[in-house]
């Protein structure tokens, strides 16, 4: 008997169909065939014929069916899912279950497991069990489906096959399953054994502070080995590798081919693969389609729908991209919360066409895919929809597909076959809506796997705890600790226990996990040159220990590498640099304009903060559902000033009717809304919603307004006029101008949030009204915010007179003023200062106390975060 990749390559030679037990090594051995054949110096050679169980059963099938067109067709993967699913859905029980997918998934894998290990189903009747009975049930209306369908599971192949020995050999291995090793064995297939290393190999141990620590070890004894020799192949089994794939795909990345963390890094081929695969829908192209499939099929929220416009598989150039973001801009303070995807490009339509821009390539796009979709209603079979997709998919997602890089086409390849599957399945699936039919392709996508074909590198990363059957310079296992190794039990659910370990399924038994383990460990130490087995502590810091299995072994001499991101183990070796602390930005520039009193207010709170709104540093709008804060605050004011116009006087106010006073603050509460809707209109239900809100604060903020001194209203929401402070222009708007009987003013500005006299101090908070009385200086007496919310109504003030706004209301320290004129002039001293500062480009990170509560510039200015509320209120 002929032993290792020698006997392959001589049984593909001979045009002999080698079969493996499954994909990985069916992958693996192919590679290396092809590996021995450019060693031998070969330029050309024939395709091998090396395949994986499965698949080749179904190919065999096929050939028969090109024979006899009477056949039963065999369910795709996609297929037996959702005919799995079908079944559980429609039982009385399907109710029961949180996800009926898992259902559907475990009595799948008991299907499985009856035929892989010859398990008659009649012996589930003797015990009985709950679960036993469910599946039962469960497969015998699978089998009712199947046939009425005219189908055939894949597990039910062997009964249909015939093979001529001759022409097939296989792969010895612990994987093959009892059913298919006693098939192969009674159609006299020959077996090809593994090759064992011809010198003594070494095997080592090694225990890791951490999972972390482990993983950098790993990748650290890759890394050296392949420096030292650029010939060295080894194989790595990390079991756990689907369940922390991101954190492995780091580690390896940090050691192997750190070019990949580069901002420009190009899409090279790393020394090493993952095996596996992802999930297909993961992979941008697909990911693409599948978002645009699901926004065109139902109402999607202004995240989904920016996400869309700014996609950059729509971009075809950066000037584009640019057009989007601006768009993107205007739609935060004009788009609704959520709206249908023809309703988004219909204001975004309007919007672009307002604005008199050029055209926005990702809406036209948008457009074309919506119309591709809404072009076909009702229900139809899914070849139908399929056409509908891939037409949908090319004049969208996939228009700039020439962008694409070799992963991402591969991954739309097979996306597209993974379509194309779908269309022969009329009979089964039937025909569907389509919200029905783009589930189902969604559904199908997150379960296929996608794996990229780069050809097996040096480094191989295997989740199966598997012989690798090929020779290898190194072997690392991972998670060899007591508790992992032999594996943890794991019997096939709905199974019973006992009857699984009658039939013998290992994972069901410990003393078969432990023999398998132990001919496992024989199998690995005579595959390498080099062996280690490795564990870690846990991450919570308790010790771990090795298998009792491999504590025999000596440690490894291999210094562990530290656990370090790749960053931080990048900047610890970047030389030290000469820290500069620049303080200073350039002056403001003659064409530069300020933005009022906010650009004051900010550079008073921090001058970096006030620097920043040079550059446009600030949050973005986000949609709401119903009207935001701002929007609800130019509503009142709106309103306010629509009912003051009318009052005039503080004697109307008292004398107006109490009928009469509700019909003017509804007038002015609908005109509110009204103009408001102009820009942003969150709906009918919204706006019936704020009329009675907006009216009741109103009528409560106007009894206050009752408890003042007699007054005249002089300016309403006058138009913006210009302040003058350090050189510069800012544009300022007073919300309202009061009179008194002996002709003192009063400046007013409304709030509707929490309101406190933050405009004290050398650098106030919020310097509006000293910047408002600096405008209005004449026969100045007070400064107010009208603080208008559902807690309270009231005024926060400054003035030196006694029950001005309220009864027995007390004069206020004027900031230790002899009055209120000194007040003003040690107000302007403090703009002027502020405002020459800002003039003068001053940007050093100095924020009050309370800055930091409401800036979003922390990965700016470095700050580590916000301020908690609490902190600050106890500051």
């Amino acid at each position: 008997m002929q032993r290792g990749v020698q006997a392959v390559y001589e049984a593909s030679d001979a045009g002999l169909t080698v079969l493996a037990p499954n994909t990985e090594l069916a992958a693996a051995v192919f590679d290396a065939v092809d590996r021995r054949h450019v060693a031998t110096g070969h330029g050309v050679w024939p395709t091998p014929h090396i395949r994986d169980f499965g698949s080749w059963l179904k190919d065999k099938y096929a050939e028969r069916q090109l024979a006899d067109s009477s056949l039963p067709r065999v369910l795709s993967d996609i297929e037996e899912r959702e005919l799995w699913r079908a079944v559980i859905l429609d039982t009385e029980s399907a109710g029961d279950f949180l996800e009926p997918a898992g259902a559907a998934r475990s009595a799948a894998r008991a299907r499985h497991a009856l035929s892989e290990y010859g398990i008659a189903v009649r012996k589930l009747v003797d015990y009985a069990t709950e679960e036993s009975t469910a599946l039962l049930n469960w497969n015998r209306r699978f089998g009712e489906r199947c046939q009425d369908l005219h189908c055939i599971a894949p597990d039910q192949l062997l009964e249909h096959i015939r093979i001529d020995a001759r022409c097939v050999v296989w792969l010895e291995s612990p994987l093959w399953r009892p059913v298919a090793r006693r098939w192969l064995e009674h159609q006299g297939a020959a077996m090809l054994l593994p090759a064992d290393m011809a010198a003594p190999a070494t095997c080592h141990r090694l225990q890791a502070a951490s999972p972390e620590a482990e993983l950098a070890a790993i990748a650290d004894w890759a890394r050296r080995n392949l420096r030292c020799n650029v010939e060295f192949r080894a194989w790595i089994c990390i079991p756990d590798l689907n369940l922390r794939r991101a954190e492995i795909l780091d580690a390896f990345d940090a050691a192997l081919a750190p070019q990949r963390f580069w901002p420009a890094a190009r899409d090279s081929a790393p020394p090493y693969a993952l095996a596996g695969g992802t999930p297909l829908s993961h992979g941008a192209p697909v990911r693409a389609a599948l978002t645009m499939l699901s926004a065109s099929l139902s109402r999607i929220s202004f995240e989904h729908f920016s996400a869309l416009l700014r996609m950059p598989e729509l971009q075809p150039s950066s000037a584009d991209a640019g057009a989007a973001a601006m768009l993107d801009l205007e739609l935060r303070t004009r788009g609704p919360s959520e709206a249908t995807l023809s309703d988004w490009l219909r204001l975004a339509e309007h919007l672009v066409h307002e604005a008199r821009s050029g055209p926005v390539v990702s809406i036209e796009r948008l457009r074309v895919f919506q119309r591709t979709m809404e072009g076909v209603r009702g229900h139809h079979p899914l070849s139908r929809w399929v056409s509908i997709w891939v037409d949908a998919f090319e004049s969208g997602p996939w228009s700039e597909r020439n962008r694409w890089s070799s992963t991402e086409f591969q991954s739309a390849e097979r996306f597209r076959e993974l379509v194309a599957s779908l269309a022969t399945g009329d009979h089964l699936f039937g025909e569907r809506s389509a919200e029905s039919a783009g589930r189902l392709l969604q559904r199908a996508a997150r379960d296929t796997p996608f794996q990229v074909q780069t050809g097996v590198p040096p480094i191989w990363v295997s989740g199966q705890i598997m012989d690798p059957w090929l020779t290898y310079d190194g072997l690392w296992i991972a998670g060899c600790s007591e508790e992992r190794w032999p594996p943890t039990l794991d019997p096939i659910a709905l199974l019973p226990v006992r009857l699984q370990r009658e039939y013998g399924v290992v994972s069901a038994s410990a003393d078969l996990q432990r023999r398998l383990a132990e001919d496992l460990q024989h199998r690995w130490r005579v595959r390498a040159r080099s062996s280690v087995f490795s564990c870690a502590d846990r991450d919570d810091g308790t010790a771990s220990a090795l298998s009792p299995l491999l504590r025999t072994l000596p440690p490894t001499s291999l210094a562990v590498a530290a656990a370090s991101p790749h960053w931080r183990a990048l900047a610890q070796r970047a030389p030290v640099l000469e820290r500069l602390m620049d303080e200073e930005g350039p002056a403001f520039a003659s064409q530069e304009r300020t933005r009022g009193v906010a650009t004051l207010r900010a550079q008073s709170q921090c001058a970096f903060r006030g620097f920043a709104t040079r550059l446009r540093g600030e949050a973005l709008d986000r949609p709401t559902p119903g009207f935001n804060p701002r929007e609800r605050g130019e509503m009142l004011h709106r309103a306010l000033e629509q009912i003051w116009s009318a009052l005039g006087t503080w004697r109307e106010l008292t004398a107006i009717a109490s009928a009469q006073r509700d019909e003017l603050i509804h007038a002015g509460v609908a005109s509110a809304i009204d103009k408001q809707c102009e820009r942003r209109d969150p709906g009918e239900r919204w706006r019936r919603r704020e009329n009675p809100r907006l009216s009741l604060l109103l009528n409560q903020w106007l009894d206050t307004e009752i408890l003042r001194e007699p007054f005249e209203v002089e300016g309403l929401e006058s138009g913006a006029q210009s302040a003058y402070h350090g050189g510069l222009e800012f544009k300022v708007r007073i919300d309202r101008i009061d009179r008194l009987v002996d002709g003192g003013r009063v400046l007013i500005d409304y709030k509707t949030g929490r309101v406190a006299a933050d405009w004290r101090g050398d650098r106030p908070d919020n310097p509006q009204l000293p910047i408002y009385a600096l405008l209005r200086p004449d026969a100045l007496v007070a400064v107010a915010y009208g603080k208008v919310n559902a807690s309270e109504c009231a005024f926060i003030t400054e003035t030196e007179r006694r029950g001005l706004f309220k009864p027995k209301g007390r004069p206020t320290l004027l900031e230790g003023m002899p009055d209120f004129s000194a007040l003003v002039a040690l107000w302007s001293q403090r703009i002027e200062k502020i405002a020459g500062e800002f003039a003068a480009g001053r940007a050093e990170v100095a924020p009050t106390v309370r800055a930091c509560a409401t800036c979003r510039l922390q990965p700016l200015c470095r700050i580590p975060s916000a301020l908690d509320e609490r902190e600050i209120s106890d500051d």
